[in-house]
Order: C-alpha cells, then sequence, then structure tokens
C-alpha cells in the first residue's frame, strides 16, 4: 500500500507542477498546456499452437553434447505438457494443446569446395530430419519430418523417446557449421525475398510444409560447441584456411566477409511472424563461459561479448586451433560462439543463450518455453497509442497493474519477481472477482526484474506508433492476466506559433 500511495502522491506532483508551469504569469505567450490520465489495457491469452525447431550441430567433437540434450528430452516435455516448469505440481502456464518438433542439422555442405569431413555440396540441405539413431535401443530407422503431440493422443514419454531417436544425429557432419543458416532455411517459404545457396528457395512451405502452422509460436534451439559459419559464398572455402587442413573455425573467423552478416537471421527470423514477431524465440546452447550466463532473464549481452574468452584467436600453431569459450573436462570443449550470441542479443527479450559446457542444458530448455504473446487493439504485443516522455533514466510517469488468473500458481503476486500485492480485485471496476491485483515494478532499460519503456521497438510496432513497453524475461505477464498502464501525458500547444 505504501508503494501506491508514493506513485499517487508523485503523480500529484507531476500535475501540480505541470499546472503551475501553464498558470505561470509573464509577458511572454506560454503554451496552452492539457495535463490528462491516459490508460491502455490489455488481456493475455496463450497461443495453442507451438512448433519446435531443434538444429543439433552433427560434427565430430558432438558426441556427449547430443547425449545430454537426448537424456533430458522427456523433462522439457513433461514441462510442456504439464505447464509445471518447476516440477512442484502447481502448472505456472497452461500446458500446449498442440505441439510441433522437427530436428534439422548444421550440415549445409560445403558448396562443393574440397573440405575435409564436408561429404556432399549441400549437406543436409537444412531438410527436417526422419532417419532414427539406429544403433539406440528401441529407435526405428525412419520417421515423420516431425512428430506431433496432442494431450490425450500421443503418451509423453513415447514422444520424448522418439524426439530422442532423431535429435540423436550423429556426429559424421561437416566441420563448416552453419547452424543460423540451416534454420532459416528449413523455416522460410518459397514466397520470401531470401535466397539460399545455389539461389534455392526456402524450404518452409514446400520440402518442410506443414511443419509451422499459422499462428503458432516458432521456438529454435541451437545445440553447437562451434560458432556459425553460415556461408555466403561457399566457394570461398577453398581460399580460406580450413582448406590447408587447419580447423574451419578459424577460417570462418578469419574471413569474416565470406558470411552472411548477423541482420539476415534477425530480420529472417522475425519475418516468419511479421504481424507478431514476439512468437518467435531463440535459444541456443552453445560456446560461451558458464559463469557469464547463470542469470538468463538478465544477460549482459554486451559483457559477455567483451569477456577475452569469447575473443576470436587462436592457440599457437602449427596449424593454428581457435581458443576455447569454455573447456570442462568430461564435457567437452567449445569455441567462441559470438555470431550466435549476437542473434541472440537482436532477438531478446525472446532469446536465451546458456553454455554447452555445463552438464545440465535445463536451463535454456526451460527458458525457451514458448512465450505466451498478447495482442493488443493495435495490433502488436504492448504497443502504445501515445508516446510517453522518459526521464534521463528513462522512467515514465506510469503505473502498470494486472489482475491476476485465477487459479494456478500464477495467480499470487508473488509467484514471479517485480510484483507486489496491490489490493484484491473489485468487480465494480470492470475486473473479475477474487483475484489478486499486483503491481508491478518499473524497471528503466530492463536491468532488473520488471517492466520498461522501450522507445525504438523496431519491427514489433510495424506500420503503427514506435514505442512500446515490455518486460524482462521473468516478470512477462502469464495467460489470462489483465493488464492495465496508466499513464500522465502533457500536451501543450504555443499559442504564437
Amino acid at each position: 500500500m505504501r508503494r501506491m500511495t508514493s506513485l499517487a502522491l508523485a503523480l500529484a506532483l507531476a500535475l501540480a507542477i505541470v499546472v503551475a508551469a501553464c498558470a505561470a504569469d509573464d509577458f511572454e505567450a506560454l503554451p496552452d498546456c492539457r495535463v490528462s490520465m491516459l490508460a491502455v489495457r490489455w488481456h493475455t491469452q496463450p497461443i495453442p499452437m507451438t512448433d519446435l525447431l531443434f538444429v543439433v550441430d552433427d560434427s565430430a567433437s558432438m558426441v556427449d553434447e547430443q547425449a545430454s540434450l537426448t537424456v533430458q528430452l522427456p523433462t522439457l516435455v513433461s514441462v510442456l505438457v504439464t505447464g509445471d516448469r518447476d516440477r512442484d505440481g502447481i502448472p505456472e502456464f497452461p500446458p500446449v494443446q498442440d505441439l510441433h518438433v522437427a530436428v534439422v542439422t548444421t550440415d549445409l555442405g560445403s558448396g562443393g569446395s574440397d573440405v575435409p569431413s564436408c561429404g556432399s555440396a549441400a549437406g543436409d540441405d537444412a531438410l527436417l530430419r526422419t532417419r532414427g539413431n539406429t544403433s539406440s535401443a528401441g529407435c526405428m530407422e525412419t520417421y515423420p519430418p516431425f512428430l506431433t503431440f496432442v494431450p490425450g493422443e500421443v503418451e509423453p514419454t513415447r514422444f520424448a523417446a522418439d524426439l530422442a531417436c532423431v535429435g540423436r544425429v550423429g556426429t559424421a557432419g561437416c566441420g563448416i557449421e552453419q547452424p543460423l543458416e540451416a534454420a532459416l532455411e528449413a523455416l522460410t517459404p518459397s514466397t520470401s525475398a531470401l535466397r539460399f545457396a545455389g539461389g534455392a528457395l526456402g524450404h518452409g512451405d514446400r520440402e518442410n510444409a506443414g511443419f509451422l502452422r499459422d499462428g503458432s509460436t516458432i521456438v529454435v534451439i541451437a545445440l553447437t560447441d562451434e560458432d556459425d559459419c553460415s556461408l555466403a559464398d561457399p566457394t570461398r572455402a577453398d581460399r580460406s584456411t580450413w582448406a590447408s587442413g587447419a580447423d574451419p573455425n578459424v577460417g570462418c573467423a578469419a574471413d569474416p566477409a565470406a558470411l552472411h552478416p548477423i541482420a539476415r537471421y534477425v530480420d529472417g527470423f522475425r519475418a516468419l511472424r511479421a504481424d507478431n514477431p514476439d512468437l518467435v524465440v531463440f535459444g541456443a546452447i552453445t560456446g560461451v563461459p558458464p559463469d557469464m550466463v547463470t542469470d538468463t532473464a538478465r544477460l549482459d549481452y554486451d559483457a559477455l561479448l567483451a569477456d577475452e574468452r569469447m575473443q576470436d584467436r587462436a592457440l599457437p600453431g602449427p596449424p593454428p586451433e581457435p581458443w576455447p569459450a569454455c573447456d570442462v573436462p568430461g564435457r567437452g570443449r567449445a569455441l567462441p560462439a559470438r555470431r550466435i550470441t549476437q542473434v541472440a542479443q537482436r532477438l531478446a527479450p525472446n532469446a536465451v543463450v546458456q553454455s554447452i559446457c555445463q552438464e545440465d542444458f535445463s536451463a535454456v530448455l526451460d527458458d525457451a518455453i514458448p512465450r505466451y504473446a498478447c495482442a493488443d487493439s493495435f495490433g502488436a504485443p504492448w504497443c502504445l497509442p501515445w508516446p510517453p516522455t522518459p526521464d534521463a533514466d528513462g522512467r515514465v510517469l506510469c503505473r502498470l497493474t494486472e489482475v491476476r488468473p485465477a487459479s494456478g500458481a500464477a495467480q499470487h503476486c508473488g509467484a514471479s519477481p517485480g510484483r507486489s500485492l496491490l489490493r484484491m480485485s473489485d468487480p465494480s471496476r470492470g475486473e473479475p472477482a477474487g483475484r489478486e491485483v499486483c503491481l508491478v515494478t518499473q524497471s528503466p532499460g530492463g536491468t532488473a526484474s520488471g517492466w520498461y519503456y522501450d522507445a525504438s521497438p523496431g519491427d514489433r510496432c510495424p506500420g503503427r506508433v514506435p514505442q512500446r513497453i515490455a518486460f524482462t524475461p521473468d516478470v512477462v505477464p502469464p495467460p489470462d492476466t489483465e493488464i492495465v498502464l496508466e499513464c500522465v501525458a502533457e500536451t501543450c500547444v504555443d499559442p504564437g506559433g
């Protein structure tokens, strides 16, 4: 209650200052100022369909990492189909009602260049994997291009076992890993202006048709111990250092002009849901130092990319060998995934990065559980019809409250950070009865748990007003939540102008 009083006093003080300024007596013509309270409401709704694509590195160094992923797939499936993120028996979000899962590898070949370990020009060509790993007990030789889970129709443990059979892709793939290009080519429709190796069209509505559904949440999770080496011109491989027998990743780092720009993947992934880019979630289990990614909700990407372990440099040769971002005995060695991290940074907060050098991958799998985005009356998530005026710290004169869901762990304000109980709901205000109403903390820039004003949302508000609010990943409102943003707005007109 004390926090509500403080905000009310702040709003009142702001009104008094503005009104006093407008009423001041001076010889010059003063602006005609009007102050009003503006409010916008949202109601979050779950997205019933989720399409999850795993991009798995199938190069020679990935035996242990693939095993870790497949061991943890049953837990991922359990969380998705129960909604119980912390496994305490109480759902934190509505269970997934309709799930597609598919796997592609990072092997797109070498474009015909003579590169050791790359057996064909196009590799696996970003086609959804249908081969099962028959070396594992219970696995069949072939599977559908994507697996479908609908509660009551498929038994969860069987679904997880089938996914593990497809996800253990082996280690005979090309040593030039192209996870970003593989994901983009697999999902992009042929109607897109994007072109792939040799002028090829995207596979999304052709070879891989049926995997993506209209209106679904798209989740891409890349598992690789080396950085992305998505070649814009595969023939450049012959003129790079890897052609002389050095590690292929030295060539990638030394010849960035041969690679596609990062913007291709940021823009390309968002274009898959152009009307609501927040329906695209990107996750990576890759080469980053484990100690730099312990707080996935507030990952400092600038600090991560500046860390000396994340720099592209070579150990003394010959031949030259890349410096690792992490090297954990018994877990493996991973190279700095700078490009993958930069894509995640540009897609944040709908992105999560974890280290492949840690034994437990559950953090990234949990955090990449599909975000249940909501659409407001302006056609995109959390877009605003007016531009609030932030102070020097980025704080705006607004208050955000939410009426929590009627049941489950999410019904309580204390169920997630950045909130405090304000009051119980009041039907006379049009609120459903018997629910907690929370005051959500404003956190300029998203530096702590809470919401913040985003003056540059990019294409999240296409064709609309270029501002919105955003939430840190640990504070994203759950489904069936009523959200109200109330702001003080000032409009001034210069009578002399």
